[in-house]
């Protein structure tokens, strides 16, 4: 238990508030390029070339918000507590999530964008997908979406709710599960969820993570959730596996019809 606790302030301490940090959104990425057949995998690759791997590439969007301001409303929606329904999801003048995946997914698919623009639109795709099924990246615009909703954990350290959702619960699985089982985790999820079938709106995947923000079991709505405890972390293990899995086979779905539609 100690050394659970210890791991968990150290990343409290040390890690800013990247979208599932880096570790998500590679998983994401990986395994969507994996599930990409050998002629995608070819457009892909030299679009990817400059950060090396499509994982690798997924995490410049958070890299840029501070040089790059204009997108940092990009990587979420935000909606008060009297709407729930994501479709009605309505972006300020600077953009959100929703708006901003469907602006650079015509991009990527646009046959008239130059190499530099499909190249960002990839990376812009790839890190948003994985936004979207994090569940506090539907949350209020009061709080931030969880960054001003105070929680503790089990040692004391102070942390908020976007924090662990953002990465503090994975890091604590791969403390306790070891980093291979975590990921193992997620593959068999991938498995299981790829026999099912996939919607390409990105609005129905944005209403998954509000139905699961706003749930009981994570103590977001109304601040119900004081302390995020071993015993909290442990419960949500799955559900963050499974955010994963499904941003990965979605991903894969998007870029492949993108791709067969430029060929």
């Amino acid at each position: 238990m100690t050394k659970l606790l210890a791991y968990i302030l150290i990343f409290s301490l040390s890690l800013n508030a990247s979208a599932w940090w880096d570790t998500g959104h590679k998983m994401v990425c990986a395994e969507a390029y994996e599930l990409l057949s050998p002629s995608a995998q070819k457009i892909v690759d030299p679009l990817v070339a400059d950060e090396g791997t499509f994982a690798r590439a997924c995490l410049w969007a958070d890299y840029i918000k501070r040089e790059r301001r204009e997108t940092g409303s990009w990587h979420y929606i935000n909606l008060p507590d009297s709407q729930q329904n994501t479709f009605e999801t309505q972006c300020p003048k600077n953009g959100c999530l929703i708006q901003a995946f469907y602006d650079q997914l015509e991009l990527l698919k646009d046959p008239n964008s130059d190499f530099r623009v499909k190249q960002e639109a990839l990376w812009f795709v790839g890190h948003f997908v994985g936004d979207i099924h994090q569940p506090m990246h539907a949350g209020y615009p009061k709080d931030l979406g969880g960054n001003r909703h105070q929680l503790q954990l089990e040692d004391g350290t102070q942390s908020n709710m976007h924090k662990v959702w953002d990465g503090q619960i994975i890091e604590y699985a791969e403390s306790k599960l070891g980093k291979d089982q975590f990921y193992q985790g997620v593959k068999q999820k991938i498995t299981m969820l790829m026999k099912q079938e996939h919607s390409s709106q990105i609005e129905v995947w944005a209403q998954e993570s509000r139905n699961l923000a706003m749930s009981d079991s994570l103590g977001y709505r109304g601040q119900a959730l004081e302390l995020a405890s071993e015993e909290y972390m442990d419960q949500h293990i799955e559900i963050v596996q499974e955010r994963i899995a499904l941003a990965a086979i979605r991903l894969n779905q998007i870029l492949s019809n993108a791709f067969n539609a430029n060929e």
